[in-house]
């Protein structure tokens, strides 16, 4: 039977619904990347391009909070990365630049004076540096005063299964980037003290669900195996031993060919053929009362917000709100629940969900 349900969740056809459409309130944005509500009408927002902005949606107001950190040009998926506004200061993921042009996705966490940075600084650098240029990650979340961080493979594959780095994995740390004593692995010495999960190729989404404070991830497969599913501590996804259903670009079979194993968390919802699931938000707000209580989630290639069911076990009824508007980057709502995206893109903006 659960063979039979995984199934239909894979290949089950999604419903369009038509009575929504994207209404845009700001424009002249270059490649954004994340976003993070201050308040109902301000938010912090990152552009690939290295740009650190602050923009009133009411006023039009877009203010360059300017730093020092060391952002790659961007190139593809490189560049200025997430963003997460928390308590007057602002954690921010990026491609650093690193010695021998090497790179790594590193944090930085930033004080606010005003329209300013008091100080921002390095809090955490991905070990090690590398010179692939491909599958970042990288998206941020805050649980019980704990910063957790997704990070790419960086097309290096089976590293994801090594413990001694940071490639493929999440990571769990303290504001000052110091590692929790209870991290799943502090105490071994084979294992890096920030790694609080293994096995993961390119997860760009990251949410904290309200119902049951857990935090939940989207993660990239090759070709096939996009997937949505649970940070665990001490688990494991199992990339590159297993491609959740997936085949690699060229047609060929990744591992044994398994979608799963045991020893191994099974992904909840997976997407064949991939969508480039991106990111994602638990809408918990009555604005849009037929949303409630369901996940938000975006994609790249499909260009689509999707909604999903989720019941804390099993995700279900996939609909798409909108299609065909862009490669859609991220998605957020603010306190009154009204619900934006943004579009990678030379020429974009951020956009609310509006019904027509």
């Amino acid at each position: 039977m659960k063979y039979i349900l995984s199934f239909f969740l894979i290949f089950s056809s999604s419903a369009f619904a038509s009575d929504y459409e994207l209404e845009k309130v700001i424009s002249g944005l270059t490649k954004p990347w994340g976003m993070s509500f201050i308040n109902d009408d301000e938010l912090f927002l990152t552009q690939k391009t290295g740009e650190i902005l602050k923009i009133n949606i009411r006023t039009q107001e877009i203010i360059n909070y300017e730093h020092d950190l060391k952002v790659v040009s961007p190139h593809w998926q490189a560049g200025m990365l997430d963003i997460l506004y928390h308590n007057k200061e602002i954690f921010v993921s990026y491609t650093e630049l690193r010695d021998n042009d090497q790179t790594s996705t590193s944090i930085a966490r930033g004080v606010i004076d005003g329209n300013k940075f008091k100080t921002i600084e390095n809090i955490f650098q991905s070990e090690p540096p590398l010179w692939d240029n491909i599958h970042w990650g990288s998206r941020l979340m805050i649980k019980d005063n704990l910063l957790y961080a997704s990070v790419g493979e960086r097309a290096q594959g089976s590293v994801a299964q090594d413990p001694s780095n940071h490639i493929g994995k999440i990571i769990r740390i303290n504001f000052d980037g110091s590692s929790p004593k209870d991290n799943p692995f502090a105490q071994q010495d084979d294992w890096l003290p920030e790694v609080y999960q293994i096995g993961l190729r390119n997860p760009q989404g990251m949410a904290l669900n309200p119902d049951d404070n857990e935090i939940y991830i989207t993660n990239h497969g090759p070709r096939g195996g996009d997937f949505f599913g649970k940070v665990v501590p001490g688990s494991n996804y199992g990339w590159m031993d297993v491609a959740w259903g997936g085949i690699d670009y060229d047609g060929s079979i990744i591992g044994d060919g398994s979608e799963w194993k045991p020893g191994l968390l099974r992904p909840i919802y997976r997407w064949i053929p991939s969508i480039a699931v991106s990111d994602m938000v638990f809408y918990d707000r009555d604005l849009f009362p037929e949303l409630e209580n369901k996940i938000l989630v975006t994609s790249l290639k499909a260009q689509q917000l999707i909604s999903l069911e989720f019941d804390g076990e099993k995700a279900a009824n996939e609909t798409i709100l909108i299609e065909k508007m862009g490669r859609l980057r991220d998605v957020d709502r603010n306190n009154a629940g009204e619900i934006f995206v943004i579009i990678d893109d030379d020429d974009s903006g951020i956009w609310k969900l509006v019904k027509k």
